[in-house]
């Protein structure tokens, strides 16, 4: 199997997982001040909400830059679609907006070795 068939087959398995285990509609009711939204860079509900309102984010690339929410190990592989969600909802737009998903939508990247990277040039 290519890369692209098993990227694909990876992805449709992901799409499968959204769509069962989707975040459902009231959850944000459940959130306190101090709820770790991101647990990378244990950024607390609060902290994205004064991004919000406090320093002006107006999306979610802006938030992330202003919180480090989804710039710790993950990437926002994990907190991603939960910091759209709530940037969406406190700028009053839909976290399925284009410009509101690019937080969670990353290359899986892994650090290697200068070694390994050597062995690849031979």
């Amino acid at each position: 199997m290519g890369l692209a068939q098993e990227r694909s087959r990876i992805r449709k398995f992901a799409q499968a997982l959204l769509s069962v285990y989707k975040i459902r509609e009231g959850w944000r009711s459940w959130l306190h001040p101090e709820t770790i939204i991101c647990r990378c860079e244990e950024v607390t509900f609060a902290q994205v909400r004064n991004v919000v309102h406090d320093l002006g984010a107006s999306d979610v690339r802006t938030a992330k830059l202003l919180s480090r929410c989804g710039m710790g190990m993950c990437q926002g592989r994990v907190c991603g679609q939960i910091v759209a969600d709530v940037v969406g909802a406190e700028i009053g737009r839909s976290a399925t907006d284009d410009e509101l998903r690019g937080i969670h939508n990353r290359p899986i990247a892994h650090p290697i070795s200068l070694a390994t990277l050597a062995e690849q040039g031979q």
